[in-house]
C-alpha cells in the first residue's frame, strides 16, 4: 500500500464559484471543496482541498473565530471528508464539528480569538 497525499489549493471567490459550478453544479461561492483522488485499490488517502480564504475571513467574523483557525477548520473538515465522514444531516454535521474541534485541539490553538 502506498502512502497517501494531500494537496491544498487556495483560490479567489471567483475561482471557487466557477469550480463549484463546473464540478458540483452549485452556482455560488463556498468555503471548501474536497476532492477524493484515491485509487481505492492502492492508496488509503489521496485528496485535494480547495479553500477560499475570503470565505474563511467572512465566516470567521460571523462566528467570532480567528481567521487562521477558520482556515485550519476547513482543512480538518476536508480531511474528515476524505476519511469517509459526511455532513448531510444535522447529526452528521454535529459529529463532524466535534471531530474538527478535536483535530484543532491537537494544534493547541484556542477555540476562540
Amino acid at each position: 500500500m502506498k502512502a497517501g497525499t494531500l494537496s491544498i489549493a487556495f483560490v479567489t471567490p471567483t475561482a471557487m464559484r466557477r469550480l463549484n459550478r463546473e464540478r458540483l453544479g452549485h452556482d455560488h461561492v463556498t468555503d471548501i471543496i474536497t476532492f477524493d483522488l484515491r485509487d481505492h485499490a492502492r492508496a488509503p488517502f489521496d485528496g485535494e482541498l480547495v479553500i477560499c480564504p475570503a470565505e474563511a475571513y467572512r465566516n470567521a467574523r460571523l462566528f467570532g473565530e480567528a481567521p487562521r483557525r477558520e482556515v485550519l477548520r476547513y482543512v480538518a473538515h476536508g480531511i474528515l471528508h476524505l476519511l469517509g465522514h459526511d455532513d448531510a444531516t444535522p447529526g452528521e454535521r454535529a459529529l463532524m464539528r466535534r471531530k474538527e474541534d478535536e483535530m484543532l485541539s491537537w494544534l493547541s490553538l484556542p477555540l476562540k480569538g
